[in-house]
């Protein structure tokens, strides 16, 4: 039997409530033992939700949950501007840790939390979900096969109407606004499906629809060694609910991704919205033709992502998405807002 795997959740936001506390729940080995945040009626409402006993709340609650002796690994679930923080309390207290993408608001942070965790000698998990969804797993294992031939052009597109939190809108919290925050899936995917070394990055961005200091629409671009192309586009001013799509080319084939428009299930209803139920995230309607998502934690790659963290905590094992990883996208994001300031192609410093 697999050795059990004691995890404190840091936060209580969309992302943990919605994508890792259930997924935990599913996972046979891993046991929730304590969740912390700073608003401590939330913090209690979430643990109550899932039946976790311990809540850590107020100025204290990362010193505190980190130095828990039941936790062994700490999931980081917090705003950017916590992330490197967090990382170097839980390795200074010996726990293995999984954080969030991005790994923090800019190539400095990251380094630090890279260098904390190296130095203490935890295992570190960066959480890019999508490289554990399904379809891009399968896309993977096609690519790596052969069936397309040589991938020499990957475009991305991830956009919905805005994030839940309002720091995500804040850049000096976030370390930036649309590309900071979906533009860290696309880059680390396609750098996943090429598998080679990032080399430039050309980027654009503008703020076009919400008042606000952050970038609400980005288009990067990322050159590979192999003079392969990474295209993403993002935008938090799509009406729609999440469209989530990848398009993979190469010299004998393509690959086409949908995983929010394609669900198989397609639904069309007048009911009042009390009926409806959960249709998708970011979904802004609930009446008329609707594709809602079966399962989605499952979907978009969390449960997958965090079965495979746990196993490999639990056999001592590198995971195949470290803290290295999550550095790399930091250095590709900070390239492509530096490309935004100059209006050229930045080189990308690893």
């Amino acid at each position: 039997m697999a050795k059990t795997v004691k995890v404190g959740v840091l936060g209580y936001g969309f992302v943990q409530e919605t994508f890792h506390l259930p997924c935990y729940m599913e996972i046979a080995n891993a046991e929730v033992v304590a969740i912390g945040g700073r608003n401590k009626s939330k913090a209690t409402a979430v643990a109550k939700k899932f039946g976790v006993k311990r809540v850590y709340a107020g100025e204290n609650f990362l010193e505190e949950l980190c130095s828990d002796p039941d936790v062994e690994v700490v999931d980081i679930g917090l705003p950017n501007f916590l992330h490197r923080k967090a990382s170097e309390i839980a390795a200074e207290n010996g726990k293995h840790v999984i954080c969030e993408k991005p790994l923090a608001r800019n190539v400095d942070e990251a380094r630090s939390a890279l260098k904390a965790v190296e130095r203490y000698g935890v295992i570190d998990c960066y959480a890019e979900n999508q490289v554990f969804s399904p379809h891009v797993t399968k896309a993977k294992e096609m690519i790596s096969g052969g069936a397309i031939g040589k991938v020499f052009w990957i475009r991305s597109r991830e956009a919905h109407f805005g994030p839940h939190s309002s720091w995500f809108w804040n850049p000096d919290l976030a370390g930036g606004g649309v590309l900071m925050d979906m533009g860290c899936h696309s880059v680390e995917v396609a750098r996943f499906l090429i598998g080679k070394k990032p080399v430039e990055a050309f980027a654009w961005a503008k703020t076009l629809v919400h008042d606000t200091k952050a970038e609400d629409n980005s288009v990067a671009f990322v050159s590979y060694e192999g003079d392969e192309l990474g295209q993403s586009e993002n935008s938090w001013a799509a009406h729609g609910g999440l469209d989530l799509r990848f398009e993979v080319y190469g010299s004998e084939g393509a690959v086409f991704i949908d995983s929010t428009r394609e669900t198989g299930i397609r639904v069309f209803t007048v009911a009042p919205e009390d009926k409806v139920g959960y249709i998708v995230e970011k979904a802004e309607a609930k009446k008329g033709w609707m594709c809602p998502m079966w399962r989605e934690h499952e979907i978009y790659g969390y449960l997958a992502e965090l079965s495979h963290f746990i196993n490999c905590i639990a056999k001592d094992e590198k995971p195949r998405e470290t803290y290295r990883d999550g550095y790399v996208v930091n250095c590709i994001l900070d390239a492509c807002y530096r490309s935004i300031k100059t209006g050229k192609w930045q080189p990308i410093n690893i």
